[in-house]
Parts: structure tokens; sequence; C-alpha cells
């Protein structure tokens, strides 16, 4: 009896074992992929997003009012700040979204509507967004994506 109760005891420990092993390795895996996607969004702030219909490659998406609010004032520098680099920009008030532009149409219309949800402007680049970004970090993923094209 005695040994049967040490056996079932280890089968135990193992089982236990396996257990703590397996829920290590699955948290591992877990944190590196958040860890990646978060260090992604951190070197410029800019998120995964598809790309509104007519964007063009290389070329800064500016999406914000025409006006003399915060928001059109914002846009306006924005725009002015690139043209002073040389940095190719386009400015408008509206996009829309072509259900081809992606196989995941409703993962890209939940990021679409996170972006627009923001303060505007709204930039676009390189297949990300960000809702009202500072100059430096939309010339820094604009030089980002030109870096990562001459590389390929």
């Amino acid at each position: 009896m005695k040994g049967s109760t040490q056996i079932s005891a280890l089968i135990g420990l193992a089982i236990a074992a396996q257990a703590a092993i397996i829920g290590a390795v699955v948290y591992a895996k877990s944190t590196s992929r958040t860890t990646t996607a978060s260090q992604t969004a951190n070197q410029t702030g800019f998120v995964k997003a598809a790309m509104p219909e007519g964007a063009i490659a290389r070329e800064v998406l500016i999406v914000g009012p025409e006006c003399d609010r915060p928001e059109g004032i914002r846009a306006r520098t924005l725009a002015a700040s690139l043209a002073k680099l040389n940095i190719p920009y386009r400015r408008t008030e509206s996009i829309s979204m072509n259900s081809d532009s992606t196989e995941d149409i409703f993962g890209a219309m939940e990021q679409m509507d996170r972006l627009m949800k923001g303060d505007a402007p709204v930039v676009f680049i390189n297949a990300k967004g960000k809702a009202n970004p500072t100059v430096d970090e939309v010339v820094a993923e604009y030089r980002l994506g030109i870096e990562t094209k001459q590389d390929r």
C-alpha cells in the first residue's frame, strides 16, 4: 500500500511539473508576441492600419478639417512642416476604405474607427496610422519606411 501511494504521488508530481512547463512556455510565447507588437508601436507611436482608399506609398496622408479650430490648425502646421522637409504629403478631410484593400475588413474597420475617434489630424504612412502625431513622430515613421524599402 505504501509503494502505491508513493507511485501515485510521483505521478501527480510529474503531471504537475508538465503542466507548469507547458504553462510557462505558453506564457513566454504570448508575452514575447505582446512585447514585439508594443515595441513596434512604441518606435514612432504609429500602429498597423489598413490604408485608406487612394493612399499612395511613400506619401504621408493627413486626414483633418480645413478650419481654424485646433484640429485644423494642427493639420495645417503638420503639412507646412512636412513641406519644409520635402516630405511628400496630401491633406484630405475625408477617407474611405475599399473592402479589397485588406483580408480582414472587420478588423481593419475597427482599427480605423479607433484611429478616427482620436484627436485630428489622423495620419497614415507605411501601412500605419496615428491620431494627432507630432511632426517628429511623422518624420520618424516616414524615414523608417524609406529605410525599410531601401534595405529590400
